[in-house]
């Protein structure tokens, strides 16, 4: 658990990945004239919950935690995960609590039937310590197939990817567009960019860090990148919702198109 698992990037990986995205597609209309952010966090070190919660806080906002109930108590090259107390006091005060598979693992390797017994026995685990069914999953390593897809979008209403974009007309709810937030201040202009765009066009833009911390690792950031983005936001206007609570916004708003 201490050493990252890094999925293959070679050619025929992103030749499979690229036809995964036009596989088990759910047609998704992620602008409906509205300019949307969510923040969301990965796996969830205790950072998050304590400093990525703390800032989101700060500007009245709330933020998506995709758990992963094996991760719970303990620590990996992210720092220390989430504590059993995390959960309740993120879910307590709003912030919506996603499921990121038991045991952390690779969709795109595994079989349906693995898939399925992992999401429920993270449901369960967190329905134990209180927690309310999620409507909303995230991909752990961003990696999925089309078989996984589609017996996850019978459990949840929204599936998220780690491949950078905004959320527009024509979106896949089955593997939505997420923008990462990594590294220090100096790293702000990948983040911004995507910021500069959504005030050009209507969309929904996700955000996702890992942990939140002075020194990160690789796929955190720092509390001052952090807020810095949050600025970014608030300047823009946009609103900012859970990841769930936007999704069900949208698709609201899409019905009665």
């Amino acid at each position: 658990m201490n050493a990252p698992y890094i999925p293959s990037k070679g050619l025929v990986s992103a030749l499979k990945r690229r036809l995964t995205r036009l596989q088990a597609r759910k047609p998704f209309d992620g602008a409906q004239k509205r300019f949307l952010v969510s923040f969301s966090f990965d796996d969830f070190p205790h950072s998050a919950a304590s400093t990525g919660a703390q800032i989101l806080e700060q500007f009245g906002w709330r933020g998506t935690y995709y758990a992963s109930a094996a991760f719970e108590n303990s620590s990996n090259h992210l720092g220390n995960l989430f504590r059993t107390d995390d959960l309740g006091t993120l879910a307590s005060n709003g912030h919506e609590i996603g499921c990121h598979t038991e045991h952390h693992i690779d969709c795109a390797l595994n079989p349906p039937i693995v898939i399925e017994r992992e999401i429920r026995r993270n449901q369960k685990h967190l329905r134990t310590l209180g927690i309310p069914a999620s409507r909303s999953f995230a991909y752990p390593y961003g990696e999925t197939s089309a078989a996984a897809k589609d017996i996850l979008g019978q459990h949840y209403a929204s599936l998220r990817g780690v491949r950078p974009g905004i959320n527009r007309r024509h979106s896949d709810a089955h593997q939505l567009n997420a923008v990462p937030i990594e590294g220090d201040f100096a790293a702000k202009g990948l983040a911004l960019s995507y910021v500069k765009s959504l005030e050009a066009e209507p969309g929904w833009l996700i955000f996702y860090t890992h942990d939140v911390r002075n020194n990160p690792s690789e796929w955190g950031c720092t509390p001052e990148l952090f807020k810095a983005i949050c600025s970014a936001v608030q300047r823009a206007e946009f609103e900012v919702m859970t990841v769930g609570g936007a999704f069900e916004a949208l698709s609201t708003a899409e019905k009665a198109a």
